[in-house]
């Protein structure tokens, strides 16, 4: 662990670049956000790379830290990856992240694979958030921009405090960013409750797609379902716990088709160590949460997952 040689290691430094996963969800957005302000407020110019999010993220107000150039022109002397199991997950940064002189990797997936110089991996915490939380209180007081970014990522990641991988001290970390005045109402209605109609229609069709035998709820989205309905691949994230909701579900497992005939997986489980699974397709997670990106023929992929899982659960 190095958390106290992040200090050091920044001293120096003016422009810190920050990453976080594709398909960033809230707490990819939220971790690197609440970095972001709290290198800000040691006087650093922070910059995010990071593909298109939701726009329920705005609320968080880092879109300021965002790049939005080449790529390809980006040399950084410093670089963190945050909420990123593995260095390919961050895509076209990924580049950038090879380039820079020293890099650090936060996260808190099991699968995490310790690619970074430097690696603060915990994976009993939370999110990212959580583990971001525990790093920038030692050298900042946090503010209402950090704690609402940071308790937005924990909120989303425990699935508003339900997952099992909500402990006593995400609680506390909670309680912590509550009492620094954040508005907790406004955060769940931006955040969990508002939808756009576009988002609503795509889920609709994934229930309209949905099958359920012997504990396993399983759907899939097509490129013309999401053009169709007029979403984009941030309204699809929620799809894939939604299901574990039917009862008697024990395993959720959704594909969505991706350009370049990809297919990507999403499993989410109350008792499957589904990260075993996803790491056979190469990818990973957690134990109840994980996911993997395959190339193939959207149906088929998703029907030899469906038998896999189904495998798992008849082992048990």
């Amino acid at each position: 662990m190095y958390e106290n040689t992040i200090e050091q290691d920044i001293k120096n430094i003016q422009t810190i670049y920050i990453s976080a996963h594709v398909n960033p969800d809230g707490d990819a957005v939220g971790s690197v956000m609440g970095l972001a302000f709290a290198l800000e407020k040691l006087g650093k110019t922070p910059v995010i790379l990071l593909e298109h999010f939701g726009e329920e993220f705005n609320i968080l107000n880092g879109n300021r830290f965002l790049y939005n150039g080449d790529y390809s022109e980006l040399n950084p002397e410093i670089m963190f990856a945050v909420d990123c199991g593995d260095k390919e997950r961050l895509g076209e940064a990924g580049s950038v992240f090879d380039r820079a002189t020293l890099t650090y990797d936060i996260d808190h997936h099991i699968s995490n694979n310790l690619f970074g110089d430097k690696n603060i991996v915990n994976s009993q915490a939370s999110s990212a958030c959580e583990v971001v939380y525990e790093l920038v209180s030692q050298f900042v007081d946090i503010d209402l921009n950090i704690a609402t970014a940071l308790y937005t990522g924990i909120l989303t990641d425990t699935g508003c405090f339900m997952h099992n991988c909500t402990s006593k001290r995400t609680h506390q970390v909670a309680g912590e960013l509550v009492g620094v005045g954040i508005d907790t109402p406004f955060i769940h209605q931006k955040i969990l409750k508002e939808k756009t109609i576009e988002r609503m229609k795509i889920e609709a069709r994934a229930v309209s797609n949905m099958n359920y035998n012997d504990g396993i709820a399983y759907t899939y989205i097509t490129a013309k379902d999401l053009e169709d309905c007029g979403a984009s691949l941030d309204q699809i994230g929620g799809i894939v716990g939604y299901m574990l909701s039917i009862k008697g579900s024990q395993v959720s497992v959704f594909a969505s088709e991706r350009d370049n005939g990809i297919v990507k997986l999403s499993f989410r489980s109350k008792s499957v160590d589904v990260n075993k699974i996803a790491s056979e397709y190469g990818g990973g997670g957690h134990v109840l949460a994980a996911g993997a990106s395959v190339e193939g023929n959207l149906k088929d992929v998703l029907e030899k997952a469906v038998e896999r899982v189904k495998r798992e659960l008849d082992e048990k």
